[in-house]
């Protein structure tokens, strides 16, 4: 178990923010006075973007909220999708979690930061990636492949009961495996190929995939 939640630990090294390079309309005084559920559409955007890089865990939950609200009346936004992305990671406190992960005293360490991370924002995060696939997958960067491609990893050996099962030779021997976890398991392994990896450097040597 411990090593499956490592492994969502390290969805924070290797994921990149970006923000757009643009000029606001409004101060980030002027942000902070209103209650961005209160601004239009397109000021929800633009305020979602600009907190990106502010490194504010609790304002990046806040503005997932309402880019998620967003995808309710526009669905098949792909960049909308990929901005919860990026938020829900952010928001979810795994960035911060990896500053004060010790190396030295992994499974204690391990242990202590989970309790400060929100994994159903982590597990969102996947979703709109995955989402935002289906609609143009040439708008994903690898970063957020790779990243996926480790949340998915994640679940898979969650639905499969454990990591090590993930490399059970019966898991996946048919196209018809009943097995919980290979279904997610080979979406991990997409993912991780498209970001530029290969899931092998994570323990996983399934000769079924």
């Amino acid at each position: 178990m411990k090593k499956i939640l490592v492994i969502v630990l390290v969805v924070a090294t290797i994921f990149i923010y970006t923000s757009c390079q643009q000029i606001f309309t409004y101060s980030a005084l002027e942000w902070a006075q209103r209650d961005p559920a209160d601004l239009p559409p397109e000021q929800q955007i633009s305020y979602a973007e600009s907190i990106l890089s502010s490194g504010d865990t609790e304002a990046m939950a806040d503005a997932y909220e309402v880019i998620d609200d967003l995808l309710d009346d526009d669905p098949n936004n792909v960049d909308l999708h990929l901005l919860a992305a990026d938020l829900a990671i952010g928001g979810s406190g795994i960035t911060d979690a990896i500053a004060d992960l010790d190396l030295e005293n992994l499974d204690t360490s391990v242990e202590d930061i989970l309790a400060t991370i929100d994994l159903d924002l982590v597990d969102a995060a996947a979703d709109h990636v995955i989402l935002a696939e289906g609609i143009d997958d040439t708008a994903i960067s690898e970063e957020q492949y790779l990243n996926t491609g480790l949340i998915l990893l994640a679940r898979a050996s969650e639905e499969a009961g454990g990591f090590g099962n993930l490399n059970a030779p019966t898991i996946g021997a048919s196209l018809n495996a009943p097995e919980f976890g290979f279904a997610t398991l080979v979406q991990a392994n997409d993912f991780i190929i498209n970001g530029g990896g290969d899931i092998s450097d994570y323990g996983v040597d399934n000769a079924n995939l």
